[in-house]
This record gives C-alpha cells, structure tokens and sequence, in this order.
C-alpha cells in the first residue's frame, strides 16, 4: 500500500468518525430537549390536580353497562 493510499484512508476514517461524534452528540442533545419538555408537560398536568378524579370518571363511564349499551346501539344505526 503506497503512501498517498494510506493518508487518503486516514483522512477518510477522520472524517466518517467527526461526522458520527457530531451525530451522536445533536441526538443526545435534542433527546435532552424532548424529555424536559415532556418533563415540563406532566408537572403542568400534575398541577392542574384532580387527574386522578378524572380518570375514575372515564373509567365509570367506560364500564357502565348503560352507556355500553348505547354504543351498541349506536354502532347498529351506523
């Protein structure tokens, strides 16, 4: 293997390993990003309080045999 093989195969390894590090570091960073605004989302939800209530009122709404009822109902005029 001659000498300008070798520095062209060098210099083509340096460049295909920045090009990875600068990838790998922009998806760690937006990652980051995306997780303390998901982060930020749920604390506002947690605030608003009464989240639990909620979800047992749609829980009752889901199970209620009337309300199933006419869903089916529904469904058969559709």
């Amino acid at each position: 293997m001659g000498f300008w093989t070798f520095v062209a195969i060098a210099v083509v390894c340096g460049c295909l390993l920045e090009g990875y590090r600068v990838h790998a570091k922009s998806k760690t960073a937006s990652g980051n990003g995306r997780l303390d605004d998901l982060e930020a989302r749920l604390a506002a939800v947690e605030g608003q309080g009464g989240l639990e209530e909620r979800v047992r009122a749609l829980e009752a709404i889901v199970t209620d045999p009337k309300a199933q009822l006419g869903r089916e109902i529904d469904g058969l005029k559709g």
